[in-house]
């Protein structure tokens, strides 16, 4: 993930290769640790991910190496912690997008950078699946 958002936020791209190194590692580690039923559950958790995130990439409004990452974070998880991972990851790209839009809005819209979707989804898979952000939300 940290990988990912460090290519991300470089050259607004996530190369393929992460991708796959990802999804292989986390489905091989869902299998090592529970068997068959481990690796359903990845697959499972990185289907989820493609389905509700395939229509917002067919509207133009997500590439498709975020899409993909996102299946690395379901192929990692299951299918409940990559929900909440990806709730968590839509609010901070939302907030991303705010500030990207406050400090460029006197620009053309076209002229606006792209958002590293890759830096968010990837503090919200940390701070998740380390339980930091549970915590952080039960101070408030």
């Amino acid at each position: 993930m940290v990988a990912a958002a460090a290519f991300d936020w470089r050259v607004r791209r996530i190369p393929n290769a992460l991708i796959v190194i990802g999804l292989t590692l986390g489905l091989g580690a869902q299998w090592w640790t529970g068997g068959n039923a481990g690796l359903i559950s990845g697959a499972g958790g990185a289907g989820v991910a493609l389905v509700l995130l395939i229509g917002v990439f067919a509207g133009r409004m997500l590439g498709g190496g975020d899409v993909k990452l996102a299946m690395v974070v379901g192929a990692w998880t299951d299918v409940p912690l990559v929900l909440t991972v990806l709730t968590y990851g839509a609010l901070f790209t939302g907030v991303v997008a705010a500030g990207y839009w406050l400090v460029h809005a006197i620009r053309p819209m076209k002229d606006v950078p792209r958002i590293p979707v890759a830096v968010p989804l990837c503090a919200a898979t940390l701070l998740t699946t380390a339980d930091l952000l549970p915590s952080l939300l039960a101070l408030s």
